[in-house]
C-alpha cells in the first residue's frame, strides 16, 4: 500500500509540474523529469539533491528516484557507516540500533539491481537508474524513494514524502503483541500447549501453541474471544503484569510486595531495568526479554565476566501474612531493600569449589543486614573476609560466616571501599531488616558447586521471623 501511495503522490507532482506550479523541475529528456528535494532528519535538514521522475517500468506510473550517495550523510548523523560497491549499499549499525530482519527477500539476480543491507542481511531489492548527478557532473546510482523508505522502516526509521521533502523521525519502532508472547515463552521456558481448537482469526497454526499455553495461564488477555490482537503493540506494564502472574502474585497482594503496584514492583526486582515505561519498541522489548532470562536462571553475566545475582521474586502475602509481627508495609519496604542489596552482588567460581562474592558494604549500625558464607561445619570453617582490595583475608567464626553487623565476623562502623567473601564448597546469602524485637529474612540465596566448573543456584525467602 505504501509504495502504490508514493506513486500517487509523485504521479500527481509531475501533472503539477506540467500544469506550471511553483514546483522547480526540468526535463532531461527520455520521460524522465527532474526536481528539488529536501532530506530533513528529526526535523533539520540534511541535504538537498535534485532527484529524478520516472518510471519504474513501462506499465508504471512515474515515480521519484533519490540519488543513494546523499544518504549517507543524513544517515551518519545516527551513526550509521556505508559501503557501496555499486550493487550492494551496506548500513552498518551502531549498538543500539537492531534492526528488523523478519521476512527478508532473495538476493537480487537482475544486474540492474541492487541490494540494501544491514551489517550484511540484504533487507531491501531495489531498481537502479545510473545518471549524472545534477549537482555535478558524476554519474551516480538512483533508486525509488519507496525502496529507501521501506529499508529504513527496518530501523525503526519513519517517513514522509509529499513529492519535494521527505521527512525522516527516527521515532522507535514497536513490536507485535505476538512477538512478545512469543518470546516471554521462551525466555521462561514455558512449553507450548497445541491442544484445543485455535478461535483466534489473527493467529496462525505454528503460534496457536504458544498463544494457547499464555492465554490458558492467564499471562496475556486476547482482545476478544475470536481476536487475539496478535498485530498489536503492546506496552511494558503489560509484560510486567504477565511476570506478575508467572510468579504467582495475583493483584490483591501487591499491598505486601515490593513497590507496592505491578511497575513498581517490576522496578524493584529488576524486570524493567533498562527499559522506559510505554509502548515497547524493538529495542526495548529485547531488553526486557534478556531481564526475564536473567531472572528465570538467577544470574546474569556482566559485560565484565562478572556473574550478577537476579534474585527471583516470591509472593510476600503468602510468605509473611499469617505472622502477626510482619505488616504488609513491612513485607513491601523489607523486599524493596533487600531486593535491591541481593542484586548488586557479583560471584565467581575459580576451581575447586572455591567461591567469591563481591558485597555491597553495609555500616554494622545498618538496619538492614547481609549474611554470607557456608554454615557452621564442625569439621573447620570454610568462610573468609576481607574489607578492602589488597587487605588481609580474615576468618569468619559467626554461624552465618560474614556478617554486617557483627563487628567479630566483618561487621564495620567506618565505610570499606568492597567487601569479599570467599567460602568453599557451599555458601548461603542472606538479607534480612532489623526490627526492635525480631529480624526478617527477605532474600535468600543458596550456592553449591556440584562441580568444579559449574555453580548451581537456589533462591528461597520468606523465611521465619527470629525472635530475640
Amino acid at each position: 500500500m505504501r509504495k502504490a501511495a508514493v506513486g500517487f503522490i509523485t504521479s500527481i507532482l509531475a501533472l503539477s509540474l506540467s500544469a506550471g506550479t511553483s514546483v522547480s523541475a526540468a526535463s532531461i529528456g527520455q520521460g524522465v523529469t527532474s526536481a528539488s528535494t529536501r532530506m530533513v532528519l528529526g526535523g533539520v535538514d540534511g541535504s538537498n539533491p535534485m532527484h529524478l521522475i520516472r518510471k519504474e517500468s513501462s506499465t508504471s506510473e512515474p515515480t521519484s528516484w533519490l540519488p543513494v550517495w546523499y544518504l549517507f550523510g543524513v544517515l551518519s548523523k545516527l551513526g550509521i557507516q556505508s559501503t557501496w560497491d555499486g550493487r550492494h549499499w551496506n548500513l552498518q549499525l551502531p549498538s543500539g540500533i537492531q534492526a528488523d530482519l523478519s521476512h527478508l527477500p532473495k538476493v537480487p539476480s537482475n544486474a540492474d539491481d541492487i541490494s540494501i543491507q544491514m551489517d550484511g542481511a540484504t533487507v531491501e531489492v531495489a531498481p537502479r537508474f545510473v545518471h549524472r548527478d545534477l549537482s555535478g557532473s558524476v554519474m551516480t546510482s538512483y533508486i525509488p524513494i519507496w525502496y529507501l523508505m521501506q529499508a529504513l522502516d527496518r530501523i525503526g526509521v519513519t517517513s514522509t514524502w509529499d513529492g519535494t521533502t521527505w521527512s525522516m523521525s527516527t521515532g522507535a519502532k514497536s513490536v507485535t503483541k505476538m512477538t512478545v508472547a512469543k518470546n516471554f515463552a521462551a525466555a521462561l521456558q514455558i512449553a507450548p500447549d497445541s491442544t484445543g481448537n485455535n478461535p483466534f482469526d489473527d493467529v496462525s497454526a505454528p503460534d496457536w501453541p504458544y498463544v494457547n499455553a499464555l492465554v490458558q495461564k492467564g499471562y496475556f488477555t486476547p482482545d476478544s474471544s475470536t481476536h487475539f490482537g496478535a498485530s498489536d503493540s503492546i506496552d511494558v506494564q503489560a509484560v510486567d503484569h504477565a511476570y506478575q502472574l508467572y510468579v504467582g502474585i495475583p493483584d490483591s497482594d501487591l499491598s505486601w510486595n515490593a513497590g507496592g503496584s505491578t511497575v513498581a514492583w517490576a522496578n524493584a526486582i529488576q524486570l524493567n531495568r533498562g527499559v522506559k515505561v510505554g509502548t515497547l519498541t524493538t529495542t526495548s522489548e529485547s531488553q526486557i526479554t534478556t531481564n526475564l532470562d536473567a531472572l528465570y536462571h538467577g544470574y546474569a553475566m556482566g559485560t565484565d565476566g562478572s556473574v550478577h545475582v537476579w534474585f527471583q521474586p516470591y509472593d510476600a502475602k503468602v510468605a509473611f501474612a499469617h505472622n502477626p509481627d510482619v505488616t504488609a508495609t513491612m513485607a513491601s519496604v523489607g523486599q524493596a531493600n533487600s531486593f535491591r542489596l541481593v542484586d548488586e552482588i557479583t560471584f565467581s567460581e575459580e576451581g575447586g569449589g572455591m567461591q567469591f562474592f563481591d558485597l555491597p558494604w553495609l555500616s554494622d549500625q545498618n538496619k538492614m543486614e547481609i549474611t554470607c558464607g557456608s554454615l557452621y561445619n564442625p569439621s573447620g570453617n570454610h568462610t573468609e573476609y576481607r574489607l578492602n582490595r589488597g587487605g588481609t583475608w580474615a576468618t569468619a567464626n559467626g554461624f552465618y560466616g560474614y556478617d554486617s553487623r557483627d563487628p567479630q565476623n566483618g561487621g564495620a562502623t567506618i565505610t570499606a571501599s568492597e567487601v569479599m567473601v570467599r567460602t568453599q564448597g557451599h555458601a548461603e546469602i542472606g538479607v534480612s531488616e532489623i526490627f526492635p524485637t525480631h529480624d526478617i529474612t527477605f532474600a535468600q540465596v543458596d550456592f553449591s558447586s556440584p562441580s568444579t566448573t559449574k555453580i548451581e543456584i537456589q533462591d528461597s525467602s520468606g523465611q521465619p521471623a527470629w525472635h530475640g
